[in-house]
């Protein structure tokens, strides 16, 4: 592709949806809350539906709720790109929605050029991708190709199911009972590529002073609640000791302390891990018990969770493994039992599409794009996407491509890419899609 022919990405482009779209579910100043399947994710999703109509593209919902968005035409073979709208509670505009942004104008720019094209270009705009609403990261892009577990339905988030919030939303809950994919094996088959836009969500971009990320790898996670068991004592007349305490908070202290010391032992041996316990004694489905601790008693129980990231699957695992053993030892140490709840796990993905990935530098050094390689920390839909597998065994190409945020920040209402940030990334965005789609 000539320079002469790139197509370029105005930032006006960008700030025309960034002015619609910062007054939904939310604002700049205090954050969003556009919860899984939530009024606000849906009217963020019609948006889009209505700006497609415009653009004379075409656009469905599919049966578990993720919005289409497609080039007119008849194609065998097609080009996606793809990401959520969806926010945690007090997160920003741009975890997600750059990359639908991206996307849309991406697919709009391309057929505004009025190339030829031999190969069809779609957007899916995914329902649920945060894990902060139901526990469960990615709830429609498993559902669409009918990998989300049917017990999911059952999960809870401001006193509503899963169940209940999609039926609220048009999606009847027996597709997900029975593991019906809204993605039919045939469309499958003809994904030849999809690349996703995403802010950093770190601030390696930032501080190398990059433009673009490309991404290599993404980190899955192992989430897990730990639930501690020990006596409820008199703070007072029960004298210190392992033999008198049996003290699920002090307990929970040393665990937490020596969880540190394994995983710096792990990724000092060449492991690539993170660790994080983000909530303590905070479980909704220990909230009865937990409320018997108290200023004045020993705790008789506790609970955190326990999260583990990393890209290969099997060091994930072979740490879980040596970090519950690490918690029984502490656990019988101080006299209390300890029970493990996995409720979310999600295997990494060690390596994206290699060839895809050189694809995104070609086109960076064309736009004139500093670039570096680089792996997600965070989990995203094209990891979902990067799993499947095609009648020939193998996987859907699968691309990401990084943009900076200021100082790294996400899930806050700091969280800011500019519309030239976002502008450079959807001209990479373009122009791969073009290439790709225009090959016979």
């Amino acid at each position: 592709m000539a320079s002469a022919s790139l197509i370029h990405i105005d930032t006006a482009a960008i700030a025309a949806h960034y002015d619609r779209l910062h007054s939904m579910g939310g604002d700049i100043a205090n954050g969003f809350d556009r919860p899984a399947y939530s009024n606000e994710e849906s009217m963020v999703m019609q948006y889009f539906a209505e700006q497609a109509e415009l653009s004379s593209l075409n656009h469905h919902y599919d049966s578990v709720g993720n919005l289409v968005i497609e080039s007119t035409g008849a194609f065998d073979h097609w080009i996606e790109t793809g990401s959520h709208v969806d926010t945690v509670p007090g997160g920003g505009n741009f975890d997600g929605l750059a990359g639908v942004v991206a996307g849309f104008v991406a697919l709009h720019s391309i057929i505004k050029s009025n190339r030829e094209l031999h190969r069809g270009l779609r957007l899916r705009i995914w329902r649920a991708e945060e894990s902060a609403a139901f526990g469960i990261a990615s709830i429609g892009s498993l559902a669409a190709f009918g990998q989300l577990p049917a017990s999911s339905l059952g999960m809870d988030y401001r006193s509503k199911t899963l169940r209940q919030a999609m039926s609220d939303h048009d999606v009847d809950p027996a597709v997900i009972e029975t593991n019906t994919p809204s993605i039919t094996t045939e469309e499958k088959e003809h994904i030849t590529a999809y690349i996703e836009l995403h802010i950093e969500q770190g601030k390696v971009l930032e501080t190398e002073q990059c433009e673009i990320g490309i991404v290599t790898a993404i980190r899955g996670s192992k989430r897990s609640w730990v639930k501690l068991t020990g006596t409820f004592d008199h703070s007072g007349a029960t004298p210190m000791g392992y033999n008198y305490r049996q003290d699920c908070n002090l307990a929970m202290a040393y665990m937490h302390v020596r969880l540190d010391t394994l995983l710096s032992e792990f990724n000092t041996a060449g492991a690539d891990l993170v660790q994080t316990i983000g909530i303590i004694n905070g479980a909704d489905h220990l909230t009865a018990e937990l409320r018997n601790n108290a200023v004045s008693k020993v705790s008789g129980v506790s609970c955190f969770s326990f999260e583990v990231r990393g890209c290969e699957a099997e060091q994930v695992s072979d740490y879980s493994q040596q970090a519950e053993k690490l918690m029984q030892q502490t656990a019988a140490e101080f006299g209390i039992s300890v029970e493990f709840d996995t409720f979310s796990e999600q295997g990494g993905i060690a390596q994206l599409d290699a060839s895809l990935q050189s694809l995104l530098a070609v086109h960076c050094d064309k736009l004139e794009l500093s670039h570096i390689n680089l792996p997600s920390g965070a989990w995203h839909d094209a990891g979902t996407v990067a799993q499947q597998i095609r009648a020939d065994g193998s996987h859907i190409p699968t691309a990401m491509i990084f943009i900076p945020c200021k100082a790294g920040i996400s899930h806050s209402p700091l969280e800011h890419a500019t519309d030239k940030q976002i502008a450079n990334g959807t001209s990479l965005l373009a122009n791969t899609m073009l290439h790709l789609a225009a090959q016979d």
